[in-house]
């Protein structure tokens, strides 16, 4: 039996007005408009560059497709790599999505292709997602997220007693 082959689970593009392209997408779509909510980071710490960031006030939209979610992203006006795609490139595909059971194993193999390990990882109770930039790899950013119990993991970090991605590390 051969093992399934990964997924692309989600595509998110970067846009100027979620509501708006919504309303696009759902015409294009046939189908009725996502609506497009103001995010909360609730229950999350987001790390950019090493460094914890709030990122408050993005709208998202979502349509969930056959095969993968289309994800609308509008940014706030803070500084977040969503805003600086925006300000960079304008709106466009911000990001394909992996679901990975193995965040070690994918972060190798993507060192094995010269990828480094992410610049923005983001960590809720129940698993995290992270971006690297594999644009001279891939052609665009990869955002690898994956489902887990990071319980303990958020604890220590908010207790200063470990760093973002510390627990990767260790394959480098």
């Amino acid at each position: 039996m051969t093992k399934p082959l990964p997924m692309i689970t989600q595509i998110c593009i970067v846009v100027h007005d979620a509501e708006q392209a919504s309303a696009n997408w759902a015409n294009v779509l046939g189908v009725q408009q996502a609506p497009a909510e103001t995010i909360t980071m609730e229950g999350l710490l987001h790390y950019t560059y090493g460094n914890l960031a709030e990122y408050n006030n993005c709208k998202v939209a979502k349509y969930e497709l056959e095969h993968l979610i289309l994800e609308l992203m509008q940014p706030a006006e803070s500084p977040s790599p969503w805003r600086t795609f925006l300000d960079h490139h304008g709106q466009g595909v911000f990001h394909f999505c992996m679901f990975v059971d193995d965040r070690k194993s994918m972060y190798s193999k993507l060192g094995a292709i010269g990828v480094e390990l992410p610049y923005h990882v983001g960590y809720a109770a129940n698993g995290s997602y992270s971006y690297v930039n594999s644009k001279a790899q891939l052609g665009l950013e990869l955002s690898v997220n994956n489902v887990a119990d990071n319980s303990h993991l958020m604890e220590l970090l908010a207790q200063g007693t470990a760093k973002p991605l510390d627990e990767v590390k260790l394959l480098r």
